[in-house]
């Protein structure tokens, strides 16, 4: 068996190898791009006042993550309760763009929002999610990875279970090629400040912030809705301490999921924590 997924692995890509690891899931993908393609836009009451229309692929997923899924529901809660009337959120990791969405509902017309996020398959959903939500003159969805520099990454994705989330590539080489950019950067060529920032990218917190050091240091810094992976972080060989150290010094009081100030090893000792960062 091991000789054949060494076969496997030289002789097709990783996508491909993905697909025939969970054939149904690659199938229902491609039923939803159809569905999708001949109208079907199903409309999912995400929180009470708020109708969202998706995409057939978003719609389980946001389904399971932001209405069953008791952390991820009290995440995307606190991202609404902070929520502001002409709002700017740069959604890092963005995913099918839930957290840009419920921005353009509850930040009013004059809410703007830019959503990174170096998965192709999750950026064209994430596209069709604003078209969707009348949001498409007021998000721009943009293919790349957020870091402390401009230049190329190279990421492979988890795989079809995980709905096209990227991780690192490591030494094996492969993978997907991809622009990375500063926050800093991307805020010079966009012309927006963000007033809030959401950052969900699988262990690459510290490149973010070290990215963002402007913005965070500016008269007016973002809150910061961000998620520690830490575990992640570890088995890449990193240290989970140097996100929070970087926020200490620049200023930034961290909150639990309770409202509580966070510091040293309780937010670097957990295996994942979902925390509210702002400047008092």
């Amino acid at each position: 068996m091991s000789a054949l997924r060494s076969i496997a692995r030289a002789l097709l890509p990783r996508g491909v190898r993905n697909a025939l690891r969970a054939p149904g899931k690659s199938a229902r993908r491609a039923l939803h791009e159809a569905l999708y393609r001949a109208g079907r836009h199903p409309v999912l009451e995400v929180r009470p006042g708020w109708r969202m229309r998706c995409h057939p692929a978003a719609y389980p997923v946001i389904a399971q993550h932001q209405l069953r899924d008791p952390e991820q529901a009290a995440e995307l809660d606190r991202f609404i309760a902070g929520c502001a009337p002409g709002m700017v959120l740069f959604d890092v990791g963005a995913h099918y763009g839930v957290f840009t969405i419920a921005a353009l509902h509850y930040g009013g017309p004059a809410a703007r929002a830019v959503a990174l996020d170096p998965s192709p398959a999750a950026v064209r959903v994430a596209r069709a999610q604003a078209r969707l939500n009348g949001g498409a003159q007021r998000v721009r969805v943009v293919q790349a990875a957020a870091g402390d520099g401009a230049g190329m990454v190279r990421l492979v994705a988890v795989g079809v279970q995980a709905e096209g989330f990227y991780v690192p590539a490591d030494a094996a080489g492969g993978g997907l090629e991809v622009p990375q950019v500063t926050l800093d950067a991307l805020a010079a060529e966009t012309g927006l400040a963000p007033t809030h920032v959401k950052i969900d990218v699988e262990g690459g917190e510290a490149a973010v912030l070290r990215g963002a050091r402007g913005l965070l240091s500016s008269p007016h810094p973002p809150v910061l809705f961000l998620e520690l992976h830490n575990q992640m972080i570890r088995e890449q060989g990193g240290d989970p301490a140097e996100a929070p150290a970087l926020l200490a010094a620049l200023g930034y009081r961290v909150e639990g999921e309770d409202g509580a100030v966070l510091e040293g090893a309780a937010l670097a000792t957990p295996a994942m924590l979902r925390v509210v960062a702002r400047k008092p």
